[in-house]
């Protein structure tokens, strides 16, 4: 079989495994790597080397910290401090909007937005308010967000590794200047 041939196959199982998730998500990402190299597709070396990269791991460092304020239940209090101060829905969606948006630009936009969703749908239970008329915003929020510094979207941690590889960098909050307006 041509080493294409076995890639797709490898990506077919890979999708229908993480669809089913018959078998836990990691294990699956390792079967396919070591798949790979069993196979003669790829060598060891370059099979791995997207767990060893920073931009990866700082990911996975942002999903950890969303989800240590999920559970350490810092998100509930915020969102507790949320409906105590918003008395229209209005200003709960702008409350929300600001929340969202500073977290999301320090954070990894999409971890804010899969760790605040739960929070957010919590929030309209108790206020009354529709789900999507708080959710919406809560995604526009994570997206503007992610665009005030380096770490805030993926896209800007690409850029940046592309640029280094030519000597050129972009400083932490540079974003900011165009992503604040």
């Amino acid at each position: 079989m041509s080493p294409s041939t076995i890639t797709l196959l490898f990506l077919l199982f890979a999708v229908i495994m993480f669809v089913l998730e018959k078998i836990p998500l990691g294990v699956t990402s390792m079967i396919v790597c070591i798949g790979l190299v069993v196979t003669g597709v790829l060598d060891v070396k370059t099979a791995f080397a997207g767990f060893i990269d920073s931009n990866v791991i700082l990911f996975v460092s942002m999903f950890i910290v969303g989800g240590a304020l999920f559970e350490t239940g810092m998100a509930n209090k915020v969102g507790g401090i949320v409906t105590k101060f918003a008395k229209s829905e209005r200003m709960l969606i702008i409350a929300i909007m600001v929340i969202v948006g500073f977290m999301s630009g320090v954070l990894s936009n999409t971890g804010t937005a899969a760790v605040l969703i739960p929070v957010v749908i919590g929030i309209a239970a108790k206020s009354g308010y529709k789900r999507s008329r708080l959710l919406m915003p809560l995604v526009f929020a994570a997206a503007m967000g992610g665009n005030l510094s380096l770490i805030g979207a993926p896209g800007n941690l690409i850029a940046q590794s592309a640029l280094q590889e030519i000597g050129m960098k972009f400083g932490f909050f540079e974003y900011a200047i165009v992503g604040l307006p």
